[in-house]
């Protein structure tokens, strides 16, 4: 393992140039270097082939942010480049609707348990606010519960500056951290259960659910006569080919996917029983770009890549691998870190207090970047790109930046 000094002269001159152009800098508030380790961190990546991206001073490394976890298949997959290339040359997007929606929307509903209709849309939060407006059309009612993080958009972001404020009386948002909150979200929907109209659950990362509670919150919904919506924008292709719905063993009224769907192409969807989704053509959701062609294409060719390999299963073998490793050498080291959360989707935590936690992950971080790791602070992803040998480096990579951390005195007073 090499602990190279980083060359990220052009990264940093072009982040100069990013901000007078850029509003925000970066499309992407997950993107912003304060979201690493500022200063110490490449601020553009070039290229990317396979498990590995290379910045724009040259500089490669084992790519475990995945695109912000919609590169399932890494980069440049040879499905997703044949898709592309085959049918470029048949147009982006046409006039009326194209053949390959149909073709895409058969292929995608094979695979979703109890999904019978889909809608194609570009965002996980354009997904997620279809299916919000159609449950309280179909409902009458206009609470809804969120749970985990469902995209930007007001009726999820209430309390951000430029939200009215009177939207926050129609959205009740619940944490899922620790199961001492699980009562508490139970009691929300007995309490309120002839106002809200959906609970719209996005799994979190540090700490993988039980089947029995997600049964619970089923029957809860059932009974109130409240839609359960699953939002797999992350989740989805990852956990089992069918999703939440499938690795739990428990049935959602809608799903909305994106991410994964389309492994790094613009794509997302609304799924469901024929009789809920029969009912959005009665409502204003209409989006051009959902029925952009090439996207649909890729969609269509990675599913099949999903059901004819052992990806599912190969991204959480390595996962597990990576998760049980780590943690054996943090005990060994006596370091704070612990790796958590779901098997594909592997979470690193050095405490449970926010601040606390970014102030061992930034330097966590940059070691990791010297020794040609790109990873998040917290959740992170396996690609079907992945290799056990990627998986091997970076075991050996954590080990290397935590003695370092460890000989710098980061950890002095921390118990491991």
């Amino acid at each position: 393992m090499t602990n190279q000094t980083l060359n990220l002269d052009t990264s940093f001159a072009l982040h100069q140039e990013g901000e007078k152009y850029i509003a925000g800098f970066t499309q992407s508030m997950m993107k912003k270097p304060e979201q690493f380790a500022k200063g110490h961190f490449p601020v553009y990546l070039a290229k990317g082939q396979g498990s590995k991206v290379t910045d724009v001073d040259g500089n490669e490394y084992i790519d475990l942010i995945c695109g912000l976890a919609a590169n399932t298949l890494g980069h440049n997959h040879p499905a997703v480049v044949k898709a592309i290339t085959e049918n470029l040359t048949n147009g982006l997007i046409h006039s009326l609707p194209a053949p390959v929606e149909i073709k895409t929307a058969k292929n995608l509903l094979s695979i979703i348990p109890g999904a019978e209709k889909v809608r194609f849309f570009k965002t996980g939060a354009d997904a997620n606010s279809a299916a919000i407006r159609l449950t309280r059309y179909v409902t009458g009612r206009e609470e809804i519960v969120t749970i985990g993080y469902n995209g930007w958009h007001d009726q999820y972001q209430f309390d951000t500056p430029g939200v009215p404020a009177g939207i926050q009386q129609y959205t009740h948002r619940m944490p899922l951290f620790t199961p001492m909150d699980e009562p508490k979200i139970l009691e929300l929907i007995s309490e309120r259960h002839d106002k809200i109209a959906a609970v719209l659950l996005s799994v979190p990362y540090n700490r993988t659910l039980t089947p029995e509670f997600l049964a619970k919150v089923r029957q809860a919904c059932t009974d109130a006569g409240i839609y359960l919506v699953f939002d797999e924008v992350v989740t989805g292709f990852r956990l089992a080919l069918g999703g939440a719905q499938e690795y739990f063993g428990v049935q959602a009224d809608l799903v909305t996917l994106s991410k994964g769907i389309a492994a790094g192409m613009p794509l997302s969807a609304v799924a469901g029983p024929s009789e809920t989704m029969s009912r959005m053509d009665e409502l204003q959701v209409s989006t051009t770009f959902g029925g952009e062609m090439l996207s649909l294409e890729v969609c269509n060719a990675v599913i099949d890549e999903y059901k004819s390999t052992d990806y599912i299963a190969r991204i959480a073998r390595l996962g597990q691998m990576l998760k049980s490793e780590v943690n054996a050498i943090s005990r060994s080291l006596e370091t704070p870190l612990e790796v958590v959360g779901y098997d594909p989707i592997p979470m690193f935590l050095f405490a449970k207090n926010p601040v606390e936690h970014v102030k061992f992950a930034e330097p966590f971080l940059a070691e990791m970047a010297k020794r040609g790791v790109l990873m998040r602070r917290e959740v992170n992803f396996i690609s079907g790109a992945h290799s056990e040998e990627d998986i091997n480096v970076v075991i050996s990579a954590v080990k290397e930046a935590l003695q370092a951390m460890k000989a710098n005195g980061l950890f002095d007073g921390e118990k491991g």
